[in-house]
């Protein structure tokens, strides 16, 4: 997985740094049993860098995004692309719909951003850009994701 700017800082710890030094707003982490609980709920598998980062931060207040109009959002609001964005749901826009979980948006949902989870650990958790015409892949990990957001997010834009 790729940790390029964060050095061996973990995802929500690096996250946490970035957002407090900018006076972003954020929600204290989530415990393991809310994780467990989310997994259950939905049958999936977090990846470990996602859970490292719910354990830390638990996304950022509703009224809250950070100065690139970006908002993470809190572990019960995280929700499969079909019940969260039922108009991008369509099988001929992305395959297996129903393994991507909404975990954030840009500009107020101008387009969000979604995680491939699996009932079984993947060898990626693909994450795409929503709300364009066609699905944009941005990177394979959560933590690739957060080093693009750290040090050039006007490229998930």
């Amino acid at each position: 997985m790729a940790n390029g700017s964060r050095g061996f800082t973990s995802v929500g710890e690096s996250l946490k740094r970035h957002w407090s030094s900018h006076d972003v707003d954020i929600n204290a982490g989530v415990s393991k049993a809310e994780l467990d609980s989310f997994e259950d709920k939905h049958s999936v598998v977090l990846p470990e860098d996602l859970r490292d980062y719910f354990l830390c931060v638990n996304g950022m207040p509703h009224d809250v995004v950070d100065d690139g109009m970006i908002r993470f959002w809190m572990l019960e609001e995280l929700q499969p692309l079909p019940q969260g964005a039922p108009a991008f749901s369509d099988p001929s826009y992305i395959q297996n719909p129903e393994s991507l979980f909404l975990f954030a948006d840009y500009s107020m949902w101008a387009h969000a951003y979604a995680i491939r989870l699996g009932s079984v650990p993947l060898q990626s958790n693909e994450v795409v850009i929503i709300g364009y015409k066609s699905p944009v892949t941005v990177s394979q990990y959560f933590s690739e994701f957060v080093d693009q957001y750290l040090t050039d997010k006007d490229r998930l834009h």
